[in-house]
């Protein structure tokens, strides 16, 4: 999602950790797909919501991973 809205280094860290807080909400995925949706849309970007809860099911996946093989 940072990539998407043209965030990179710290602005793209920072945003993925509100993103991560967002997830301790109330609403959990729903939150985050929602809120995505609307950054995008306010860019002129949309993307179905289908699409977003893949790409954050394979993050999700990836983050799993990565935990995964820390030492």
């Amino acid at each position: 999602m940072a990539e998407r809205l043209g965030l990179a280094g710290e602005a793209a860290q920072a945003y993925a950790r509100d993103i991560v807080a967002a997830d301790f909400g109330l609403a959990g995925d729903a939150a985050i797909i929602a809120r995505a949706a609307e950054e995008l849309a306010k860019r002129g970007a949309t993307i179905d919501a289908a699409r977003l809860r893949a790409e954050l099911e394979r993050c999700a996946a990836e983050a799993k991973r990565q935990i995964g093989a820390a030492p």
